[in-house]
């Protein structure tokens, strides 16, 4: 993960043009000084990235479930990062109202997703078991689980106000206070009896009474307002005393501020946003549904799917329940589903593990694997992801599915949707599955046949039959393994394109493709090749064996060389070097990969002779185009 991290940094354009960086449950969310520095293509093509999307000032490297520790290792490269900070001062670029708005959210959110999360699952199993009759509601054990599932909920402007701190940069512990004004007994206790509407300040301000446990904007709003205050205070008082009258001066000036006009601002707007959502899914459950169900695949595509966590957390805040919760767990379960689906369409031993893994992490809410692994590539499976999560999410609304707590959708997190509408939920879920199977399957069968999109090839001798699909021979004699197993890194995380490696068992290497040398090195342990369909090969004999400076190597073509399949191109001795403590593998990368769709490899332990098949590689479609008109011309 080291590794990874540096490569990452070094990539976007180092610590210089690194503004800022979050992370979320898949995702480092960079913010670039200059994100044409970034080189989207080298991040995509390393080992552990899974995809790399620019949305909303943000660069977004999507990781998957090992961010977290990705992101804990650039940390300690880059301890600066550490607050999750975003100086917009020196971002050259601007964002639009809408993107700060949604970023400014996430930022404060994600951070406090981990209690959430945690609070929520509690608060289901225990649900779950008292509804089953498993357990005594009035045992002291369901007292203190009740308390553990509550208080990060009814605490939760707690939780916001170290976020907020961090995300405006303002003194954690001064945010802290302020959530703890509206939370104080007193205040809480008023509002809950009813019996007050609201007290004045200095005889004329009205402070409204109002339980502000459980909301979002009141201390988002203060803590952003106090970075301000707290600044200016720093600013204009004698270093000498600010250390006193800076945080009494700015208690004094923010509480009367929050209680009069920003928290109940705050308040009333998340009440109204929350009943007016909650208006439009009781107007036409059907339609809401199937549109938030349908579109959730689209917004994690652009990194916007974060936006929708406010509402769900805001609904819970004011009823008690979400009810676009439900929505959004047929989508993630509709994602899931399609690479499920996919694993049975196609017989690629490489893609089906790709589906597999991707299926499982799917269910278990991580749909990022599944969306950029498989539904990206199959146009079947995305359409089929669209129409099963908006046919579920339709039919869940119907029925009143709802969650009682904020979590990430997950078959995990069933147990907080097994409340009174456990019905609406469970049907919602059944539906979701086998339609959205039975759409991907209809389509890969059909409209959109998945041997139309170039993304697949079944074996390597239909290989040899798709038009347009360039073959690559083996270079020398041997068995084959994954260049993900290589001993150096260079390779094995193919920062110089995609290949495979063969431990040699002769001592000869012969040209695998028709074409001209395009390099042949001084050291003699590697050659450059292009072929005449423009592929751009590299074949790297031995590891660190440039050390040797040609001993042992015997070059056998020379530069612009025109040569053939079979070529013999080098002759080395494989026991010498090995004596002397060289690995001997042979490498052989395709160091124009981007040029293509698809480069497939055998990433198994086989025995390949020289000029046989080895890869096989999938031109994109621009190329096919090219090649179908030069053959009409």
């Amino acid at each position: 993960m080291h590794d990874l991290a540096k490569e990452i940094i070094l990539i976007v354009g180092g610590d210089e043009n690194i503004v800022s960086l979050t992370h979320c449950i898949t995702r480092l969310r960079f913010n670039l000084k200059n994100e044409s520095i970034a080189d989207t293509k080298k991040l995509e093509a390393l080992d552990g990235v899974m995809g790399v999307q620019a949305q909303g000032g943000q660069y977004q490297v999507i990781i998957g479930g090992k961010v977290a520790k990705v992101y804990n290792e650039i940390i300690k490269i880059l301890p600066r990062l550490e607050d999750h900070q975003r100086d917009s001062a020196t971002t050259e670029e601007k964002d639009t109202i809408l993107n700060r708005l949604i970023n400014t959210l996430s930022a404060i959110l994600v951070p406090s997703l981990a209690p959430i999360v945690g609070g929520g699952m509690l608060k289901g199993f225990l649900f779950m078991f008292t509804s089953l009759g498993w357990v005594n509601p009035e045992s002291g054990t369901m007292f203190v689980l009740t308390m553990t599932s509550d208080a990060m909920f009814y605490f939760f402007p707690f939780l916001l106000a170290v976020s907020s701190a961090r995300r405006f940069k303002t003194n954690e512990y001064m945010a802290l206070s302020l959530a703890g004004v509206l939370m104080y007994p007193t205040l809480l206790n008023a509002a809950l009896a009813g019996e007050l509407t609201s007290v004045k300040f200095l005889g004329l301000l009205p402070v409204p009474i109002v339980n502000y446990s459980s909301s979002i904007l009141p201390i988002i709003l203060a803590v952003w307002l106090l970075s301000y205050v707290y600044r200016f205070f720093e600013k204009v008082i004698p270093s000498m005393i600010t250390v006193i009258f800076t945080p009494l001066l700015s208690l004094l000036v923010m509480v009367p501020i929050m209680l009069v006009i920003l928290a109940p601002i705050g308040f009333y707007a998340g009440e109204y946003i929350a009943q007016g959502i909650e208006a439009l899914i009781k107007f036409s459950p059907w339609l809401s549904g199937f549109v938030i169900g349908a579109t959730r695949p689209l917004l994690v595509l652009m990194g916007m799917h974060h936006a929708i966590r406010p509402i769900t957390q805001q609904q819970i805040a004011t009823y008690g329940f979400s009810t676009m919760s439900p929505m959004n767990f047929m989508s993630t379960m509709a994602q899931a589903t399609a690479a499920f689906a996919i694993y049975f369409l196609v017989s690629n031993k490489k893609m089906k593990q790709i589906a597999m893994s991707s299926t499982v992490s799917g269910y278990l809410g991580i749909t990022e694997p599944a969306l950029y692994g498989v539904l990206v590539k199959y146009k079947a499976a995305f359409v089929g992801a669209s129409l099963g999560g908006g046919i579920g999410g339709a039919v869940g609304s119907m029925l009143g599915a709802k969650a009682m707590a904020p979590v990430m959708p997950s078959i995990l997190s069933i147990p907080v949707y097994l409340n009174d509408t456990a019905f609406g939920f469970i049907v919602g879920f059944v539906v979701t599955v086998i339609s959205t199977f039975v759409i991907t399957f209809l389509l890969a069968k059909s409209f959109l046949k998945i041997e139309d999109q170039h993304a697949e090839i079944e074996t390597d001798e239909m290989a040899s039959e798709v038009a347009g699909v360039i073959s690559v021979a083996s270079p020398v004699t041997g068995t084959t393994y994954p260049i993900s197993d290589v001993a150096d890194q260079t390779f094995s995380k193919e920062l110089m394109g995609k290949g495979i490696a063969i431990l040699p068992s002769q001592d000869e290497i012969v040209s695998p493709v028709d074409g001209v040398v395009s390099v042949a090195f001084k050291t003699k342990h590697a050659i450059g090749l292009k072929s005449n369909t423009g592929v751009e090969i590299l074949i790297h004999v031995g590891l660190d064996t440039v050390e040797l400076e040609g001993e042992h190597y015997e070059l056998l073509c020379k530069q612009n060389q025109a040569v053939k399949i079979g070529t013999p191109l080098l002759t080395f001795d494989r026991e010498k070097i090995s004596e002397l403590g060289y690995d001997t593998s042979v490498i052989v990368v395709i160091t124009n990969t981007d040029d293509y769709l698809s480069i497939i490899t055998k990433d198994e332990q086989l025995q390949v002779n020289a000029s046989e098949p080895l890869l096989s590689i999938v031109p994109s479609t621009s190329y096919l185009n090219n090649e179908t008109q030069l053959v009409a011309e």
